[in-house]
């Protein structure tokens, strides 16, 4: 199904009028396959949605979930975990404190990988983890550390990947999960729970704290904004990670123009050097 510029803003704008959610900047490919989906949701056309919406502005909600975007997975794409164990960890070893921020944490498998990562360098007691996102609902799933076995499980053959790569020694799953396959979940072990702190965040328009972050980790989240946006929010992570510290994209999110300049790139690793 094609949209027009003017239906994508018509959509947006009655979002934005109704709930103060900002989407105007996301890429119009990324919004047409979500209007697309809503619609067939909702069993509807464009204009009967924005009437729907208007009648019932409790659906917004709803909506705002199928926009927000929520795949994830244990140690997604374990190479850049491996470049972030061999070049970043080691850095990381003489600082007093460390902290991290998952903007876009989703259902928190990014955050809780890098717990159990810094926790077998023996860093996590002197770490805060930091996981925002836009979606309520999935931030308080996070928060359970609660997952699914059947879908979950198969995540974790990048675990084995990143942290038994050498094959000299065997971090179990059930060091860091209870896994109970009968019930089809597996829950973070009580003495994690809680070590990640999660909260609600709006890239697009709440405030940024300063200087405060070693890492930033956002992998596959600028790729659903437009170049103005991306840049704008590139911006505001520089400014949010300390001098020397280090910002982490996907594989197909990579840094234009100047703000480039401001960091030294090293594989999938950005260092603020300004």
């Amino acid at each position: 199904m094609e949209f027009s510029e003017n239906q994508i803003k018509l959509f947006v704008t009655e979002i934005f009028r109704l709930s103060g959610y900002n989407f105007f900047d996301y890429s119009y490919k990324s919004l047409s396959r979500r209007l697309e989906k809503i619609l067939s949701i909702y069993q509807c056309n464009l204009n009967e949605l924005v009437l729907k919406i208007n009648k019932n502005p409790l659906i917004i909600d709803d909506i705002i979930k199928e926009i927000t975007v929520n795949t994830t997975e244990f140690f997604r794409d374990p190479s850049v975990w491996i470049e972030l164990e061999e070049k970043v960890i080691p850095k990381l070893k003489n600082r007093e404190n460390i902290k991290i921020w998952h903007p876009g944490c989703s259902y928190g498998h990014e955050a809780f990988s890098m717990l159990i990562l810094l926790n077998e360098h023996q860093l996590l007691e002197k770490t805060t983890i930091i996981g925002t996102d836009l979606n309520a609902d999935v931030l308080q799933s996070a928060k359970s550390g609660l997952f699914r076995y059947h879908v979950d499980m198969e995540y974790l053959k990048n675990f084995d990947m990143v942290l038994n790569r050498d094959g000299n020694s065997k971090i179990s799953y059930s060091k860091y999960f209870e896994i109970n396959s009968s019930k089809n979940l597996f829950q973070l072990r009580p003495e994690f729970v809680g070590k990640v702190q999660f909260y609600k965040h709006d890239l697009v328009t709440d405030i940024y704290p300063i200087e405060a972050f070693d890492i930033i980790m956002c992998r596959n989240l600028l790729i659903y904004f437009n170049m103005d946006l991306q840049n704008k929010v590139v911006y505001n992570f520089y400014k949010s990670l300390k001098k020397d510290s280090f910002l982490i994209l996907g594989y197909y999110e990579s840094l234009l123009g100047s703000i480039s300049s401001f960091f030294y790139k090293t594989g999938q690793i950005y260092i603020k050097t300004n």
